[in-house]
Formats: structure tokens, C-alpha cells, sequence
């Protein structure tokens, strides 16, 4: 077994145990280590008598910092405080605080991206609950303090509209950085390229997908004015009238970057390349529109849809022509099978409307999710995106618009007794891993349920070929979906997956978040529990643990004060 270069943390060596005849070791053999050696035991919780006190969530994932010598946990708070946590300890190293305006707050939630010995954070200032700016900015590691060789730089963008007379600018208070920030390498540059993504928090319009490359070189050399080299617009409209209350119910701009996961950042031959998954929105290739897809954009963030002209001319944002869809080589927009054509929630919301209006309507966008890429034993390459609606599809990772396979792994939240708790979350909001058994990937996938009518945990998936074309297959589910562990389990988001090798074995960890949550360690060969760990507070939805070598850090909330710490448990043998 072994595990996607892309998604394999620092972990455990495989090791072996002396196993001797008698006391005088008349013979000896290895035997493979198996993860019922190991068990999890507590490192820390941070508390305030060891220096640290969170009055504030941490929504963006701790990261780890191997530039000092002595590894650091970084725990970026929502409040702009990021943190540097003693690894073995818990205990405060030293924090810095995000620079904001005088009378302004600041809001951190997209997770940070360390380089080298910088940290480089994206947040938002807000005064008196609106926010005004956006701004991205830099911590020196090695001297625990802001680096002024990088100013703070305030995101602003002014871009023309699909009817070429209009503009479109970056609207600050409509404007919600959510997705982590993502890092290139570029030759013959020092620092490489940034790049920020933005959605909304909530449904007022206007608001549209943005993404903004950062040419950190000259951000440094030459100050903010040319620290901006390209800018990414998903919806080009200018004007966004809504006749509802909530804007994302109706297929107008819209297409945010948000998922928690971020955009893929794929390594190919020439370079790399993003694959941008967009929230709802208005989807009509003619007009450059693309929410509510994957977009494959190349380096200074250009983007040829690869669409058939001619098949996409009269295109019905409603009810896309298949054929028009399947044309597009750089462009993902999900669609039902043939034999199945929409969607039907218990509520009956939909019956009277396309699949696509039924994602709109229900608030089930692709772009809730991260994609991830699989490579078959025979080399070809396969994208595997989630849906919130609680599907998969399966894409020819060469030519977007070729869908294998759309498999519903989940339920639709609800029953006709058994109403949906919050039918906007959906039923999948994460970014999958990837591990390979034999050289065949399974693709693992956290699904949550808010009702109490159906089953919902880990999902795993293999691909195998039927009439020589690829497909999905369930592998495993945890907990057992017949069990009644599956009905009390998973009903709301729970954390991003990560997954390492424990001796021989290939773990995926995720949190199912509760009072208290769980931290779960589950084989990917076949689905059983290796550990599980109750947290002393909630555990966080929606952010990846951090896998350090044997220890796992997570931020947590403890219900009975509101504080928020972070957690620690250590893999050790038994």
C-alpha cells in the first residue's frame, strides 16, 4: 500500500518487532508492526495557566513551522492573533497580531501558507460588522514579527463586464476570503507565486468568484502597486438583481472560490496548473460565466474554457446542452444521468425544476468542495469532485468535460416525518485524500448527515472499468451504514481528512464533531477502526488536523466555558 505523494504527511517509519524463541534467543524474526501496537494518548490541551488563551474560534487549519529548529505549532485565530504553540508543550512561544486600521478588527479564516521562514496570511478588517478591506500580509518567523520588506498589501480589482462597456470591482463587503491560500514555484523566482481566493459569507449580492495571483518577488522588491500580476473574475456581470431573498437561490454571478480546502494546485509537465472549483451562480458559457463548475486555469491565472462554440451557442443556463458540456476541454459542470435527470429533496422543492436550478435552489454547489486527482495503474488520471448535493463525479482529468460517472454516496437530507436540520449545509463540504492499495487509488471521503433518518461517515471509493470505461464503486463506509452508530454519528461537518502510514498501515484521520468530538483513525484497506480518541471540546468542522510526525494538533472549543483550544495526541507503541 502506499499513499499519494500529494496528500501524505510527515509519518511513521515502518518498523518491526524482535520476536525471540526463548530468553537465551535460540532464533529470531521481524514481524510487521500493525496498528494494534499503537494507541493515541493525550500530549496537551493549551490552557491558560501554560500561556495561551483563544477567545476566539480558529477556523483555518494549524500549520507546522520546521524553520527555527525546534518545530512550532502555528494556530491562526479568527481574531487576526496567529500563535506559535511549543510542539511538545502547548505553550506559548509567541504571537503576532494582523495590522488593521485604528477602530477596525480584523478576521482570519483562510488558512495561512508557510515558505520557508515567512508566513504569509490573508485576512479581512471589518468596522462596526462591515467589511472594508481585504488584505494580505507577511510574519517573519526567525524574528516573530511582522516583515515590513513585505507592506501589507490591500486587495482591490476593477474588471471589464461580459458587455464590454461595464466594469466589475472587487466589493469589499460582499467579499469573504474562506479558501487557503495556495503556493507555486516559479523559476527564477526567489519567492514564487500567492494566490487568494474569494466568495461570499452569505447570499447578498453582488458578489462573484475572485482569485488574485501575487508575484511575491515583486511585492517585495517593488512594494503593493506590482504585487498583483493577474486577477480572476468567474461571473463578468455587472449588475446582479435579485428578486429573492437569498442570492444564491437564483442562477445570477454567484461562482465563489470558498471550499476550506482551496483550489488544486496540479503539477503537469509544463509547470502547473489550478483547478478552481465556483460556488452557485450564473452558469452561460457564451457570456463567460462559470459558477457552479471546475475551471482548469494555467499560470498568470488564464483560462480558455476549450468549449465548442458552435454547440454552446444557444445555451440555456436552466438546462445545458450535454453536448455543448461534454465539449468544453478545460470546464467541469456537473449533470445528472440520463435515466435520472433531477434531483428530489423529501421536501418536494425541486419538482418543479431543472437539476441545475435544483443546486441553486438548495444551495448544493460544487464549489463547497475541493477536487483531488487519482492516477489508474494504466496512467491515466482521473478527477474525482465532490458534490454537496452528496455525489461524486468522476472526470477525464485531460478533458474536463468528459463526466465518467456521477455516484450518490449519500442520501439528500430529509424524510416526509424527518425534515432536514439545515438543508443548506448539504451532505459533503470537504476535500477528499487519496491513498493507493496494490497501486489502485481509493478515494476517501467524509459525508455528514443533518437529519436523523440516514446514515452518513466515511465513505471510500475504488475506480474500476466497466465497458472499458472508469467508474466509481463503493469500497467501505464508517461507520457500518446498517448500524445504528450511522444514524448518531456524522450529522454536521466534520473535519477535513488527513491520512499517514501507522506501521504498516495507511490511516485516515478525520473528527466527527460533537460535545465531545471524536477523533477517529480508520484503516483504508478495508474501513475498520484503528483509533478512536473523545476530545476534551468539539473539535472544528470544516479544518485539517495537523499530522506532525506521531502527534496530531487540532483545534477544539470547550462547550462548558466557550474557550477555544488546541488539542494534541500522540501515536505511540503499546
Amino acid at each position: 500500500m502506499k499513499t499519494s505523494e500529494s496528500h501524505f504527511p510527515l509519518g511513521f517509519v515502518k518498523v518491526g518487532i524482535l520476536v525471540c524463541a526463548s530468553f537465551f534467543i535460540v532464533a529470531c524474526q521481524v514481524q510487521p508492526v500493525k496498528t494494534e501496537h499503537f494507541r493515541l494518548t493525550k500530549l496537551f490541551p493549551t490552557t491558560a495557566s501554560s500561556g495561551v488563551t483563544f477567545d476566539e474560534n480558529i477556523i483555518a487549519s494549524p500549520l507546522i513551522d520546521l524553520s527555527q529548529g525546534h518545530p512550532l505549532v502555528i494556530a491562526p485565530s479568527s481574531n487576526g492573533v496567529i500563535a506559535a504553540l511549543d510542539s511538545e508543550t502547548g505553550k506559548l512561544a509567541w504571537e503576532v497580531k494582523a495590522p488593521v486600521p485604528d477602530g477596525q478588527v480584523a478576521q482570519l479564516i483562510a488558512t495561512p501558507f508557510i515558505f520557508g521562514d515567512r508566513l504569509f496570511f490573508l485576512f479581512q478588517c471589518s468596522e462596526k460588522g462591515v467589511r472594508t478591506s481585504h488584505r494580505l500580509a507577511v510574519v517573519d518567523l526567525t524574528n516573530k514579527k511582522l516583515d515590513e520588506t513585505f507592506p501589507v498589501l490591500v486587495l482591490s480589482a476593477e474588471k471589464p463586464a461580459v458587455d464590454g462597456v461595464s466594469t466589475v470591482k472587487f466589493n469589499p463587503p460582499t467579499a469573504y476570503s474562506h479558501s487557503a491560500l495556495k503556493h507555486a514555484a516559479k523559476p527564477g523566482s526567489k519567492w514564487g507565486r500567492l494566490y487568494a481566493s474569494f466568495g461570499n459569507a452569505g447570499d447578498t449580492q453582488p458578489f462573484h468568484g475572485w482569485m488574485f495571483e501575487i508575484d511575491m518577488d515583486a511585492w517585495q522588491k517593488l512594494g503593493t502597486k506590482q504585487a498583483v500580476s493577474s486577477i480572476l473574475l468567474t461571473t463578468p456581470e455587472a449588475k446582479c438583481p435579485v428578486a429573492m431573498e437569498y442570492g444564491t437561490q437564483e442562477l445570477i454571478c454567484g461562482g465563489g472560490i470558498w471550499t476550506p480546502g482551496g483550489a488544486l494546485l496540479n503539477p503537469v509537465e509544463q509547470g502547473f496548473e489550478l483547478l478552481i472549483p465556483t460556488g452557485n451562480g450564473q452558469i452561460d458559457i457564451p457570456r463567460h460565466d462559470y459558477a457552479n463548475t471546475i475551471m482548469r486555469v494555467q499560470p498568470d491565472l488564464k483560462f480558455d474554457d476549450g468549449c465548442d462554440k458552435a454547440l454552446c451557442k444557444n445555451f440555456d443556463p436552466k438546462q445545458p446542452d450535454r453536448a455543448c458540456l461534454a465539449s468544453c476541454k478545460n470546464l467541469f459542470v456537473p449533470r445528472p444521468p440520463e435515466n435520472d435527470l433531477n434531483l428530489k429533496p423529501s421536501n418536494r422543492e425541486c419538482e418543479d425544476k431543472t437539476f441545475g436550478e435544483c443546486l441553486a435552489w438548495m444551495d448544493y454547489d460544487l464549489g463547497a468542495n475541493s477536487p483531488v486527482i487519482a492516477t489508474l495503474k494504466d496512467g491515466s488520471s482521473l478527477v474525482i469532485q465532490p458534490g454537496k448535493e452528496g455525489a461524486v463525479y468522476l472526470i477525464d482529468a485531460n478533458h474536463l468535460g468528459t463526466q465518467y460517472d456521477r455516484l450518490q454516496i449519500v442520501e439528500i437530507c430529509g424524510a416526509p416525518t424527518d425534515m432536514c436540520k439545515g438543508s443548506w449545509m448539504g451532505m459533503i463540504v470537504t476535500q477528499p485524500v487519496v491513498a493507493y492499495i496494490d497501486d489502485d487509488p481509493v478515494v476517501v471521503i467524509p459525508t455528514f448527515m443533518p437529519d436523523n433518518t440516514h446514515p452518513a461517515g466515511m465513505v471510500a471509493l475504488k475506480i474500476i472499468r466497466e465497458a472499458g470505461k472508469p467508474k466509481l464503486q463503493k469500497f467501505w463506509q464508517f461507520p457500518n451504514p446498517k448500524s445504528a452508530k450511522a444514524l448518531e454519528k456524522f450529522r454536521s461537518h466534520p473535519s477535513l481528512p488527513v491520512i499517514s502510514m501507522v506501521a504498516d498501515e495507511t490511516i485516515v484521520w478525520t473528527v466527527d464533531i460533537g460535545n465531545p468530538g471524536v477523533l477517529y483513525g480508520i484503516r483504508v484497506k478495508d474501513g475498520t477502526v484503528a483509533f478512536e480518541q473523545p476530545l476534551l471540546g468539539t473539535g472544528r468542522q470544516l479544518a485539517a488536523p495537523l499530522l506532525y510526525e506521531n502527534t496530531l494538533y487540532m483545534a477544539s472549543k470547550l462547550l462548558s466555558t466557550g474557550k477555544v483550544i488546541i488539542e494534541a495526541y500522540r501515536i505511540e507503541a503499546q
